[in-house]
């Protein structure tokens, strides 16, 4: 590299920041060397063995197969709030159970959404302000010229002309939110040549302008440059404002993913306390219907009409014993989370106890598994709740984050429309100059160049008007119907979002209600289930006689009366929660508190994986 090319390059890695980092870029990216690349398509080629060592270092599923392996598995206690903060503490990814990261990954919310907007070297605020900075400007040319000349009045009155040229220019530029543009400029340019009328045999000429260019019409004002930024087209706009309303976008759609995970959170806490209360239910019938079998069995050898009974009794059994498996495996169903029937999940009341558990570490972040299975030790709620309509519909429509979304959206359309009428006037450009001349035969001293630009002798001005008319206005009228399209559009969609939240709102407060009556209603018939369960047996074992098919039955609706009651209690705190969620308290009521505007990652957290 020659020695100039050496100066220049350090006069712009002094500019442009520090120098070590930045020589460092310079090597990597435009140099010959290749390590960081190679390494990186070594690690593509081997990520198929990677993955296999990964895979085989998962632990195996905990399975349980037996009554007394389900009855000694070792349990650990999990509170609601307990849960919440694990899933906050592992929010590197906000989770869901319908496994988007593998169907949809780009559209999965995370902590670094915020920061990739804020950092988005496009659409981001910072973005749009860097079309603000000073530029600078660097030109240097160098030429050699050797001529031979037919007519001497070419040549400047020689046949052969030489000449050696040098030409600098050195300028900063500097936009202003008006529209307006600065330049100062130097252009220096040494001229070595062997014609005749020269003052000199060589001479340097230095000039210093001082340049103004100012829009009086289109791309001109406050209002345009901070909605559309400088140099704009009709319908793309990048302004500060609009970076600005963008960036509000992010952080309510983020908040809504926050609160959507939190609802799944809920969502497979809840799952998990129903699957274990349903196992339960399954576990007493099971026992009681073998008691029945184990009675009729010793009675069929003595008694030949028992024998059909001892066969039901065997039956029922075998059944109440299979559901109980089912109740602890779980199978890979349909389970309750957002989306499924409402925004914020019905209660699907199936599963099994090691199916939901599974889940819920999944959405929790936790270890699949750790050789021990979460339990819930908190209990739903049988207290009524009423809502005040007034308030909450209120709420609803002040909180929900799709709103918020879409109502900057409106606002994002209309300062689009503001924008698009500046196009409907012509280009009109006022541009004017001030400039310092300077000649000489030397560059530096007391008789040179720059001496004589310093003593302003040399002055000169000028002035222009510059315009430029579309006829007809086609591309501006264009993109002024185009945004107030926009802004009707947004308009509609935002009245019926509301009308669907209402609608949504409505729905849940109902549903408490009807889940409230029916934990009410299951919660007498299983007492009515097990009061009739009790008296047979109590006459069985006073030696009455009782019908067998009738305590079968009781048997069963105890089993099911006593699972009714634990799913109508879920689904009353489901529907509660869902109250929250759709008039956007749900953060506020899990003791949720959502902090915007971290600050950026450094280096070493960009470059390297995340660790939790």
């Amino acid at each position: 590299m020659l020695p100039w090319a050496h100066v220049f390059l350090a006069l712009v890695i002094a500019i442009s920041g520090p120098g070590c980092h930045k020589y460092h870029s310079i090597r990597e990216t435009i140099g010959q060397r290749t390590d960081c690349v190679d390494a990186i398509m070594c690690q593509i080629q081997s990520d198929t063995m990677a993955a296999a060592i990964t895979v085989d270092e998962v632990p195996a599923p905990l399975t349980l197969r037996s009554v007394e392996e389900i009855e000694s598995a070792p349990i650990r206690d999990l509170t609601l709030e307990s849960a919440l903060a694990i899933a906050l503490q592992n929010r590197s990814v906000l989770r869901d159970l319908g496994a988007s990261v593998l169907r949809a990954p780009d559209q999965v919310q995370s902590e670094y959404s915020e920061p990739l907007q804020r950092l988005d070297p496009q659409e981001s605020v910072e973005a749009a302000l860097s079309a603000f900075d000073t530029q600078l400007y660097a030109f240097g040319k160098w030429q050699n010229n050797d001529r031979r000349f037919n007519n001497r009045f070419f040549g400047g009155g020689a046949n052969a002309f030489k000449q050696d040229t040098h030409d600098y220019v050195f300028q900063l530029t500097k936009r202003t939110p008006t529209g307006a543009q600065f330049s100062v400029r130097s252009v220096t340019d040494y001229d070595a040549n062997n014609a005749t009328g020269n003052l000199t045999d060589s001479a340097w000429q230095t000039q210093l302008h001082a340049e103004a260019r100012q829009p009086l019409l289109q791309g001109g004002g406050l209002q345009f440059n901070r909605i559309a930024g400088p140099s704009a087209l009709p319908g793309v706009y990048n302004g500060v404002l609009i970076a600005k309303v963008n960036s509000e976008i992010t952080s309510a759609k983020f908040e809504q993913g926050v609160r959507d995970y939190v609802s799944n959170v809920v969502n497979a806490y809840w799952d998990l306390y129903f699957a274990y209360r349903d196992a339960d239910a399954k576990r007493d019938a099971m026992l009681r219907s073998e008691q029945t079998w184990r009675s009729y069995e010793a009675q069929k050898t003595s008694n030949r009409q028992s024998g059909a009974a001892e066969a039901l009794a065997r039956e029922q059994y075998f059944r109440f014993r299979s559901e109980y498996q089912d109740a602890i495996a779980g199978k890979p169903s349909m389970r309750t989370q957002n989306g499924n029937s409402t925004t914020g999940g019905a209660f699907a009341g199936v599963g099994g106890v090691q199916a939901s558990e599974r889940r819920l570490r999944l959405i929790l972040g936790m270890p699949i598994n750790d050789g021990a299975m979460l339990r819930p030790s908190d209990d739903p709620s049988v207290a009524k709740i009423e809502f005040d309509w007034q308030s909450i519909s209120t709420e609803a429509v002040l909180l929900r984050s799709e709103l918020q979304q879409q109502r900057l959206k409106i606002k994002q359309r209309e300062m689009e429309l503001l924008a698009a009428k500046n196009f409907l006037m012509p280009s009109l450009d006022f541009v004017t100059m001030y400039r310092l001349r300077g000649l000489d035969k030397n560059l530096g001293g007391s008789d040179s160049a720059i001496s004589d630009l310093a003593s302003f002798d040399l002055q000169e001005y000028e002035a222009s008007l510059e315009l430029k008319l579309p006829v007809g206005f086609r591309q501006g009228h264009l993109a002024v119907r185009h945004a107030k399209l926009q802004v009707a559009r947004e308009r509609a969609i935002l009245e019926q979002q509301q009308r669907q939240i209402i609608h949504d709102l409505t729905s849940m407060v109902a549903e408490c209600d009807r889940a409230y009556a029916q934990v009410e209603t299951n919660l007498n018939r299983y007492h009515a289930a097990a009061d009739a369960l009790a008296a047979l047996e109590t006459s069985q074992q006073a030696g009455l006689p009782i019908n067998f098919d009738q305590l079968l039955d009781a048997q069963r609706r105890v089993s099911e009366s006593q699972s009714r009651y634990y799913a109508a209690l879920v689904e009353y705190t489901i529907a509660t929660k869902n109250v929250h969620l759709e008039k956007g308290s749900l953060l506020r009521s899990s003791d949720v508190l959502l902090i915007s505007g971290s600050p950026p990652m450094n280096e070493e957290a960009i470059e390297g994986p995340p660790t939790l």
